[in-house]
Order: C-alpha cells, then sequence, then structure tokens
C-alpha cells in the first residue's frame, strides 16, 4: 500500500478479490458528532464501490450509509457496529463486472 495526500491505495490495480480488513473506530466518542460524522473511512473497491466503514454503534444515519453498507446502494442486513474502540472485521468477497468487447455489461459487480 503507498500514503497518497489522503488516501491508503494498493500500488497495483485490483479487479475481482478476496479481502480481510480489521479495523477500530476512535474509542472517544465526541457527542457532538453524530451520524457520518463518527468515525467515517470506506473501503473503495475498483475506485467506483465503497464499502462504508463507519461508527454506527447506537448511531442513526441513513439506512445506505452505515457500516457495511455499499455505500448509498445498499444497506447492510444489520447493524453489525461493535462498540467504539473494539476491534472489528471484515471478509470481503468482490467480483469486478464483467463487459463484452462492446462495452456491453456482461455481469455486474457483487460484493
Amino acid at each position: 500500500a503507498v500514503v497518497q495526500k489522503k488516501d491508503i491505495e494498493t500500488k497495483e490495480s485490483f479487479g475481482s478479490c478476496q479481502l480481510h480488513v480489521e479495523f477500530a473506530t476512535p474509542a472517544e466518542v465526541n457527542p457532538k458528532q453524530k451520524g457520518q460524522g463518527r468515525g467515517n473511512s470506506g473501503i473503495f473497491l475498483m475506485g467506483n464501490y465503497e464499502l462504508q466503514v463507519l461508527d454506527s454503534f447506537e448511531n442513526p444515519t441513513y439506512f445506505d450509509g452505515q457500516l457495511g453498507s455499499v455505500y448509498k446502494q445498499h444497506p447492510p442486513l444489520v447493524n453489525a457496529a461493535r462498540k467504539p474502540g473494539e476491534w472489528q472485521t471484515y471478509d470481503v468477497v468482490f467480483e469486478a463486472p464483467r463487459f463484452a468487447a462492446d462495452g456491453k455489461l456482461e455481469a455486474p459487480a457483487y460484493l
């Protein structure tokens, strides 16, 4: 991985992949920070698909913006967020979209 000006990105580009991610949201919660303002980040796949990383433990936000959602596309099946400061994990299976030679979509992305 390489640290860019604001993001950490892999040196190489990837399409379909399996990814294991571990993270902890900030342990100290500022009561003024709510919704998307608490421990907010994301895992970006192919620069198009964001798997949301957010402290959504007892922190209401829009349904497709909470931890585990495909950001603004699909909500998680459950809010599986652990308490702030606790280690959390994702096991991600991503299948990249496939296109025909003429550019038509043959198979959509799957996450």
